[in-house]
């Protein structure tokens, strides 16, 4: 079977020419018109918002209080479950409040930088009612998440990759190990979480180069750090019984996540198939996640715990507002934030997202695993069975960064069914690459699916 490089491909190889993220934006909005799924159900119903300021992360301490911080220094708080919300006012006006971190219903703490690119925090014992400002000490680090365990112990990363401590509530931090052996450098951070005294995660990365996952078991003096993903992680969540989960992605490609059943020992990653970057993603029920996928006016729904391979529905917001967070009371309360102060709640009438959009049935092409790799890697993907057609023509290759191909996995007919393939890269270089499924039915010319995915080879 030839190889044929359709229009896609075309602009595929332009895409990744172009260093201008807008560009490639743009670019993958046209690719997406044909890809992206409406639905008429309506999830999430627009509630009265007490600003008009963009809102980018939440944070419920308990069932009832709750805050919301974003733009020009806005803090919002709930102390009845989310059915109203007051502005407080924290004296800040013209910076984007990054994190925020509650250790009692009284006591918490909010990160930020100001004009000039110095980090500020800002500290409550009184529900955020007033707010005492401090620069951090060292003014030359730009740092954007924040966690405190207690009253005395804290940590905060941001650019630098750093992760700094203070024992006595922040009067003083002190620089943490990083074991980088498995992972070499110290990339930005973007979240940090602990489950217990001693357990502890940061996530992080950059952009079109690497995602990380650090850890933690001797209370934050010294961390482990994971390459685990393509893409910068921007969120952890606990799943219980040794399950971690990290949502991230970039601007081209689309929404990714990460899952470990061993507390972050060993990682599978893949993409959503939702284009936008996941900023934050919540448990409605232990089987059904949200995600916010912020720039996008999207939100990616998976019905099956996160599972790997097990897929995930594409949910225009209201009005295709961009979502930063996202947050569940129960399953009936539920609550998203974003651009212009919108807060959206969820519609506890839907029972649910059926699962109509997932046929056993289809094609299919999954992430590679492992992903990153060296040098062996794994592709899956399915041709179902056809009443018409029992064989089918099926090319599976690999294209470098530059759209060039560097090998190919498969060229032969097949019949239906579910396959798996090895890719070695031994002898190539580290970088990006992307492989490719074409399945063609030579008597149906509709029935042909082609889909294309991303994988770093890092050695």
């Amino acid at each position: 079977m030839a190889v044929f490089l359709y229009k896609e491909s075309a602009i595929f190889l332009l895409f990744c020419h172009m260093k201008n993220k807008i560009w490639k934006f743009l670019l993958f909005l046209i690719l997406l018109t044909g890809w992206s799924d409406v639905y008429s159900q309506t999830y999430w119903l627009d509630q009265s918002s007490p600003t008009q300021k963009e809102l980018t992360k939440s944070l419920f301490f308990d069932s009832e209080y709750g805050w919301v911080i974003g733009d020009s220094g806005i803090v919002i708080r709930t102390t009845n479950s989310g059915v109203n919300w007051e502005i407080q006012q924290t004296g800040i006006f013209s910076s984007e409040l990054k994190d925020i971190t509650f250790i009692s219903r009284n006591t918490g703490w909010i990160i930020a930088a100001d004009s000039t690119y110095k980090t500020f925090i800002l500290h409550t014992t009184n529900s955020g009612i007033n707010w005492n400002k401090t620069y951090y000490p060292d003014t030359t680090i730009i740092l954007s998440t924040i966690f405190f365990k207690d009253q005395l112990t804290g940590f905060v990363s941001g650019f630098s990759g750093e992760i700094y401590r203070t024992t006595n509530s922040g009067l003083n931090w002190k620089t943490t190990y990083i074991d980088t052996t498995s992972c070499l450098y110290l990339f930005p951070k973007h979240d940090i979480l602990f489950i217990n005294s001693t357990t502890g995660f940061v996530c992080g990365g950059v952009l079109d180069l690497q995602g990380v996952f650090i850890k933690t078991t001797d209370a934050g003096s010294n961390w482990f750090s994971m390459c685990i993903s393509a893409e910068p992680m921007n969120e952890i969540v606990d799943l219980g019984g040794g399950r971690v989960a990290v949502m991230g992605g970039d601007y081209d490609l689309g929404s990714i996540f990460a899952v470990s059943s061993n507390y972050g020992s060993n990682w599978i990653y893949e993409p959503t198939g939702c284009f936008g970057n996941a900023t934050s993603f919540a448990f409605r029920t232990p089987s059904e996640v949200w995600a916010a996928l912020s720039f996008s006016g999207t939100l990616a729904v998976n019905l099956d715990s996160m599972k790997p391979g097990s897929g995930w529905q594409c949910i225009n917001t209201p009005g295709n507002i961009p979502i930063n967070s996202i947050k569940f009371l129960s399953p009936t309360v539920g609550f998203a934030f974003g651009e212009q102060g919108k807060i959206y709640k969820y519609n506890q009438n839907v029972i649910g997202v059926q699962n109509n959009q997932l046929n056993p049935g289809e094609f299919w092409l999954r992430q590679n695993y492992p992903n990153p790799f060296n040098p062996i890697t794994n592709i899956k993907f399915q041709i179902p069975a056809s009443v018409e057609t029992s064989r089918w023509d099926v090319l599976v290759s690999i294209y470098d960064a530059l759209g060039r191909e560097a090998a190919v996995l498969v060229n032969q007919q097949m019949q239906p069914g579910t396959y798996e393939v090895s890719w070695d890269a031994f002898n190539y270089p580290s970088g990006v690459y992307y492989y490719r499924l074409e399945v063609v039915n030579e008597g149906d010319a509709a029935a042909t699916f082609t889909e294309t995915r991303k994988m770093v080879l890092l050695k």
